[in-house]
């Protein structure tokens, strides 16, 4: 699960602020109780001191009052005429000591002339109860806080996010095309402005492209059909002086063949390339005449290959409504790929709704594999080096071709025993 970016930025100002608020809390808290320790050492210290003058004098008197308590144990006396909470204790001692709901701060030491051990004892329960108080105080104020920097974190995250929001929103409705509009570049921060500009300066680019492009389609449109007319005049005015041998019109039929075929395929390239669907309404054919018919032109064309090709149809009187052009296409790629990667047989087998063919060579690398059964749109197969081979090239137009018929294309195999490349027909009629 993917959070969004004002979430995430909440949270870590949210974070940061209770991190910041439990250091304040505790630095008060050590603050607070080392200053109540000083304060109390302190004053337990001069007034040791001041007893021990007494002593010393002679008019050392014990003392027991609310909050104070003093008393001598001269040498060489038992200590069971003392408090529980004076006896066995380690001189010098300096330390709280609870006693019920009582909070005694001792402090005991070890006196000379005369001899003997004096020990204080101040009652710091009401100082204990208001340190409690603090305490609660304190964690009052950090529950405070921590309210307001949840409020203040999200507030804050939203202000910050709020113009990367709508440099999203202008990116995401920015669509594909020959005109695209430019996105605004009036953001108060300069880092916004410039991946704007750049945005802005990448669709500028892209619109010069696809210009470039369907200017290269227009040229190239009337280029290769100029030569083709040509040579249909040409094969017209041989037909028409009636002076060729009965073997010179089976080729000059073969020959206008190839050229009508060569038509067609200029046709749908050129339609595919403008992301165009063939103009030619589609009509029903039998699939395995279309199959057996490019089967023929390879052989024909490629003498070596003749006899490579098995076909087996477990109907072989599919119809199929759609544009034969396309499919004498995309059937002559598949197996021109598969006949230039093995050097033995290739299985081309017909079922109900879907075409097989299968090769029995290498197999295909694992990123052409991905980049054929992925559902995004077809684009360019290159190898890591950036070359665009004779393979990959016909694999992008059978990617395309199964797009513009509404047929999917699958790579049920891919090892070391070979490729199948599966076909689903969408078109049955």
């Amino acid at each position: 699960m993917k959070f969004s970016l004002t979430t995430r930025l909440a949270r870590t100002l949210f974070f940061l602020i209770a991190a910041t608020t439990a250091l304040s809390m505790f630095i008060v808290e050590v603050f607070v109780n080392d200053v109540e320790d000083t304060i109390l050492s302190l004053e337990l210290k001069a007034d040791a001191q001041f007893f021990t003058e007494q002593l010393r004098e002679g008019s050392f008197q014990p003392l027991k009052t609310a909050q104070l308590e003093a008393t001598f144990l001269p040498e060489g006396e038992h200590e069971d005429r003392l408090p529980d909470y004076f006896q066995s204790l380690p001189l010098p001692f300096s330390q709280e000591v609870e006693i019920g709901e009582t909070t005694l701060l001792i402090f005991g030491e070890q006196v000379t002339a005369p001899d003997g051990k004096l020990f204080l004892a101040q009652d710091i329960t009401i100082m204990e109860n208001r340190e409690s108080l603090v305490q609660l105080a304190l964690a009052g104020v950090a529950g405070f806080m921590l309210l307001v920097g949840f409020f203040v974190a999200r507030t804050g995250a939203q202000y910050l996010v709020r113009p990367f929001k709508k440099l999203t929103r202008e990116v995401l409705n920015t669509a594909p095309g020959s005109r695209m509009p430019q996105i605004t570049t009036d953001y108060h921060d300069q880092e916004f402005c410039d991946i704007a500009a750049a945005f802005n300066r990448f669709l500028s680019a892209s619109e010069r492209h696809i210009e470039r492009e369907k200017s290269f389609v227009k040229l190239a449109s009337h280029e290769l059909r100029t030569p083709l007319a040509v040579m249909s005049g040409a094969l017209n005015v041989l037909e028409q002086r009636q002076s060729l041998s009965a073997a010179d019109e089976k080729t000059l039929a073969r020959i206008r063949r190839a050229m009508q075929t060569m038509r067609d395929d200029t046709d749908v390239l050129l339609e595919l390339a403008r992301s165009e669907t063939p103009k030619d309404d589609a009509r029903t054919v039998i699939l395995q005449e279309i199959v057996q018919n490019t089967i023929d032109d390879l052989e024909q064309g490629l003498p070596n290959h003749a006899g490579r090709i098995t076909v087996y149809s477990d109907s072989s009187e599919l119809r199929i409504n759609t544009h034969p052009a396309l499919v004498r296409m995309l059937l002559r790629n598949l197996l021109q790929n598969a006949l230039r990667h093995t050097v033995s047989e290739v299985e081309v087998r017909m079922f109900d709704s879907s075409i097989s063919v299968r090769d029995f060579g290498p197999g295909l690398p694992d990123r052409i594999t991905a980049s054929l059964n992925t559902d995004e749109a077809p684009r360019a197969i290159t190898s890591p080096a950036g070359e665009f081979s004779n393979t990959t090239f016909g694999l992008l137009i059978v990617r395309l071709v199964c797009e513009r018929l509404g047929w999917d294309l699958e790579v049920s195999q891919s090892d070391g025993k070979g490729t199948e490349f599966l076909i689903h027909v969408h078109s049955l009629a």
